[in-house]
């Protein structure tokens, strides 16, 4: 596609396939909870793949906007997957570290690397264009913010490997996906809204009730609801980021990524609760 050549548009896409997709991702990665973290990380560069396939920003012309933002999302995710898994990369200098390390507990600490790494790319490839660098601060923003959600993402990595271990993904997981469902149906989407979030919290709050863990219902509530609402602005961001876009990944796969990249935070800082209950 040309710089100057008008995106195509088509009325918006249901919500339910992208909420389908997202529910769908985070019990894959529920289930590789239960096997091993390494599975985990396999479905995180999934999603970020996703991410990293978001089509082009317009401008107010509906005209393509050259936005260099491959490059940039994927080593943003590949480099914060690489330090979630191997926390000891950036671990602090000998006898600094706590007795229960980012090992022991999982870490968030690679995403700022991630980022920062990005944004040179960004800055690099922006550099490199040939088009007069037309809309250049919306063309650089929106290569970051994929490459920001693309790094947030590990943060499902980091609840696996917490003390919380899969208990966390799968309250995670079902908060998202009963969230999602509930904002798949239409009406009213700030009646729906709530009511996601409602739908999160409760299906956080059986899972104690129907699986041997040791974690209470008020913990499902809490990281449940948290799940369900993010995973909801992921849905909202990313289909306002693409709105209209005559893309492979427009109508779906884009924002189911978003929903579950914006809830991976909410299900590490449950994993990181579940530790901070048993010591």
């Amino acid at each position: 596609m040309m710089a100057g050549e008008v995106i195509e548009r088509m009325p918006p896409v249901s919500r339910v396939r992208s909420s389908l997709l997202s529910a769908v991702l985070v019990a894959l990665l529920a289930l590789a909870a239960h096997v091993d973290p390494w599975l985990v990380a396999a479905g995180v560069l999934v999603v970020q793949a996703l991410v990293a396939a978001a089509p082009r920003l317009a401008d107010a012309k509906g005209r393509a906007i050259p936005t260099p933002r491959l490059v940039p999302t994927v080593v943003a995710g590949v480099i914060a997957t690489a330090l979630a898994m191997f926390p000891d990369a950036i671990k602090g200098a000998e006898g600094t570290s706590d007795a229960f390390d980012a090992t022991t507990t999982g870490s968030l600490a690679g995403i700022l690397p991630a980022i920062a790494v990005a944004v040179f790319i960004t800055a690099v490839t922006q550099m490199l264009r040939k088009d007069g660098r037309r809309e250049l601060t919306s063309a650089a923003a929106y290569a970051v913010s994929l490459a920001t959600a693309a790094a947030l993402t590990t943060g499902w990595i980091g609840a696996a490997q917490s003390l919380g271990s899969h208990v966390a993904v799968i309250v995670g997981a079902v908060g998202v996906a009963a969230g999602l469902l509930v904002w798949a149906i239409p009406g009213d989407r700030y009646l729906l809204g709530g009511a996601a979030v409602v739908a999160g919290a409760v299906a956080g709050a059986v899972v104690p009730l129907v699986i041997d863990t040791f974690v209470t219902p008020l913990f499902g509530v809490a990281v449940g609801s948290g799940a369900a609402l993010f995973a909801v602005l992921g849905q909202v961001l990313g289909r306002a980021l693409i709105s209209g876009r005559r893309h492979a990944s427009a109508g779906w796969g884009f924002p189911a990524a978003m929903s579950v990249a914006l809830a991976a935070p909410i299900v590490f800082v449950g994993g990181q609760l579940v530790g901070t209950a048993l010591f």
